[in-house]
């Protein structure tokens, strides 16, 4: 049986708000502003292709990226290095499939082993971060895009796993066929 949860109507506006802190401005300035923070992080995580391939331009490799060849609702080919782990999952819009979650806990299981890790998503990885929360230890940091404003950096505290739970709480539980 699969199990996803579904994001509803009424959360789309609360996520419109950063999970963390925006940097704001045009590529390649958010980026180049917190350099030195993306590159001192113990373990750095990316969610988009854009951002990906950003930080990858800086010189700074992820522990974990997880990115869907799509931006803007239009394909997108990231330059992106294939020296890592690659895992491939499948997760519709507006949705965490338990596809996803498995691999997002397995990828912090192979970065405590010394590996980087990809995961690719067939579908859409916009609320990849929410669990990519979730699943990380305190002082991880979670990078992703901030449409037409930045990016958005979360240094993983308790306090922002709460917030990121209660999304989670409060998506619809979907199992196959409902």
């Amino acid at each position: 049986m699969t199990v996803l949860f579904r994001l509803p109507p009424e959360l789309r506006g609360e996520l419109k708000r950063p999970l963390g802190e925006l940097i704001r401005g045009p590529i390649p300035g958010p980026y180049l502003k917190v350099r030195e923070r993306l590159a001192r992080a113990r373990n750095l995580v990316t969610v988009g292709d854009v951002v990906t391939e950003n930080v990858l331009k800086l010189g700074v490799k992820p522990s974990i990226a997880i990115y869907d060849h799509r931006t803007e609702r239009r394909d997108y080919k990231p330059d992106i290095e294939p020296d890592a782990v690659v895992i491939t999952v499948q997760n519709p819009p507006g949705t965490i499939t338990k596809e996803l979650l498995e691999a997002i806990r397995k990828a912090y299981e192979l970065v405590g082993r010394g590996k980087r890790v990809y995961i690719i998503v067939g579908g859409e990885e916009d609320l990849a971060t929410i669990p990519a929360v979730l699943y990380a230890s305190p002082g991880t940091l979670v990078v992703y895009g901030q449409p037409r404003e930045g990016i958005v950096l979360i240094k993983v505290i308790p306090e922002c796993k709460r917030r990121c739970a209660e999304i989670m709480r409060r998506m619809e539980v979907v199992r196959d066929g409902d």
